[in-house]
């Protein structure tokens, strides 16, 4: 029954892509001054589909049976039992609201009542807080599926690389000839440090129903993955930073030969830019997606194409796939907003994952206990030559 489900939902889910494919492009095509919300919103149905197609493409696999536990937690959090077991104050309250499910109200008791006032029936409607917080989504560039991550044994690593080969040339019987060798030197992958602080006074932690370090560990971690996205896309390799891939002076870069725009031209000429024997494929970020679906070739024809997500067959551009990463820049003159290239040649070094020190004495006299959270990441472009970027023409 639930392969059967799962069938239909997917069978629907495929439907209505097409559905919201076929509205866009008819609505691109009629140039009739119909209404951008209704662009926006189609678009917004593509959007939804795009966060399976990623999944899809970082080949990440979700746990099923999580969500049963968070459902079991949820109940237990906020049942009564759990509860008045958790909080005096609420104990009183349910306790009255109890007594007056089974008892009624006495002669003296019957006045007006109201929620808004604890005496005056607000001890009637106890509060519970419902467990979990409300969070937005967070997005992160994460490159992690697609490139070489490795464990550092040291603070930094370096990797000889051959900057230069031997030279051949043709030479006639007798003719004497040069001797030459091939030239080396070094690539360094470097951990750099990132820090967070947080503080949580003793009486939150002590009386506070949901676990505050879980959340600000989980926080934090998550601020910690952003950053690291931020890092390994833009970052300038100045001071304590790392250099991005976007930053690489020796990653070249064609015009897209429009102002304001990125044309087909330029996403066909940057795959003959990259050497034969590299599994590129392009990277930008969501807006960029959303010009590209309306992109045409030559022949008329819409450059993007809707893989199909039952038979693993990912979405492409010109039937290269593409990765979304948040941190690229948008579409406007003089930027980048695109890049094409085997990320499998930027190399990821892990030297320490996420450490936490409790310390409880620094800010003890204000009756709070500080958090310190650090990780150690680098980064490495190993091959700038499978890497082209796009820049819009100025």
């Amino acid at each position: 029954k639930q392969l059967n489900k799962m069938s239909e939902i997917l069978i629907k889910g495929v439907q209505d892509l097409n559905e919201a494919i076929t509205a866009l492009r008819l609505n691109n095509e009629k140039k009739d001054g119909e209404s951008q919300a209704v662009v926006e919103k189609i678009q917004l149905a593509l959007d939804n589909q795009e966060i399976k197609n990623q999944e899809l493409l970082k080949k990440l696999k979700e746990k099923e049976n999580a969500i049963s536990e968070i459902e079991k937690k949820l109940i237990s959090l906020t049942s009564s039992e759990s509860y008045k077991s958790n909080n005096s104050e609420a104990n009183l309250e349910i306790k009255a609201y109890e007594n007056f499910l089974v008892k009624g109200f006495n002669e003296t008791e019957r006045k007006y009542l109201r929620t808004d006032s604890f005496i005056s029936g607000g001890v009637f409607v106890p509060e519970v807080q419902i467990a979990g917080i409300i969070k937005n989504i967070t997005e992160i560039s994460n490159l992690r599926p697609f490139c070489k991550v490795r464990t550092m044994g040291a603070k930094a690593e370096s990797m000889a690389v051959r900057t230069g080969s031997v030279v051949v040339s043709m030479t006639g019987e007798g003719v004497l000839f040069n001797d030459t060798q091939p030239s080396y030197g070094d690539i360094k992958l470097e951990a750099k440090k990132m820090t967070a602080r947080g503080e949580i006074s003793y009486e939150a932690l002590q009386d506070s129903s949901v676990d505050l370090v879980g959340e600000m560990t989980k926080d934090v971690a998550e601020q910690f993955a952003v950053f690291e996205g931020e890092q390994f896309v833009a970052g300038s390799g100045a001071g304590p930073n790392m250099l991005g891939f976007m930053q690489h002076p020796d990653i070249g870069f064609n015009n897209s030969g429009s102002a304001d725009s990125i044309t087909f031209d330029s996403l066909i000429r940057i795959t003959g830019d990259v050497k034969t024997g590299y599994k590129p494929i392009y990277a930008f970020n969501r807006k960029t997606l959303a010009a590209l679906r309306l992109l045409k070739d030559a022949s008329n024809r819409y450059i993007w194409e809707s893989g199909n997500l039952g038979v693993d067959v990912p979405s492409n551009i010109n039937g290269v796939p593409y990765a979304l990463l948040p941190n690229m820049p948008d579409i406007g003159a003089g930027t980048f907003p695109v890049i094409y290239g085997d990320f499998q040649n930027f190399m990821i070094g892990e030297r320490k994952s996420l450490t936490v020190v409790r310390d409880e004495f620094s800010q003890s006299t204000l009756g709070l206990v500080r958090y310190v959270f650090h990780r150690r990441v680098g980064c490495v472009v190993a091959k700038p030559e499978s890497f082209k970027k796009i820049k819009i023409s100025v």
